[in-house]
């Protein structure tokens, strides 16, 4: 793998990385979901989503959890929905094939800019930074993320897509 590379992030963005290292790690590299406590993430919560990484085929990204702001401009709670049913059918197979690297030794980070695209085919950039975290009782890797770009105006109605952009780039959080 190539060496990792410190993205063009916002400073939302590093704030939320420093509240994700601040997590007990109790001797682990990465925190464990069990000690993720909403309160130290509270300025994060309306943007925030939970995202396992599961082996079953047909369900294999499960969003387990995603914050009011992504509700509200998706138009849709997508809790217990596959985000790989939200990219394009070409992409349906390599959505999130990429995230098990931030499993690695040490952890990774990453940062990713993609489109959203709306029924009405208004198209926003967002920007996505993702960290690696474990149901250690289970065993079960998840995906802790953030999202960034929402504009002010909703245009979700439900029915919409994700496409990439032009960036997908990890980095080792602090």
């Amino acid at each position: 793998m190539a060496a990792a590379t410190k993205p063009p992030r916002s400073a939302l963005s590093h704030a939320f990385e420093a509240a994700w290292s601040a997590i007990p790690r109790h001797g682990a590299r990465i925190p464990d979901k069990a000690d993720f406590r909403p309160e130290r993430f509270a300025r994060f919560l309306p943007d925030i989503y939970l995202v396992e990484l599961s082996d079953d085929p047909r369900n294999r990204l499960p969003i387990r959890l995603a914050g009011s702001n992504i509700r509200d401009h998706l138009g849709v709670d997508v809790k217990g929905m596959n985000y790989a049913d939200f990219v394009p059918p070409e992409r349906h197979a390599l959505a999130g094939a990429t995230m098990p690297l931030m499993f690695a030794d040490p952890p990774l980070g990453r940062w990713i800019r993609k489109d959203i695209i709306h029924r009405d085919g208004f198209r926003e950039m967002i920007e996505m930074t993702q960290l690696p975290m474990l149901e250690a009782a289970t065993g079960t890797r998840l995906v802790v993320g953030l999202i960034e770009g929402f504009g002010a105006e909703l245009h979700g109605e439900g029915h919409f897509r994700f496409e990439d952009r032009d960036s997908e780039l990890f980095f080792e959080p602090a």
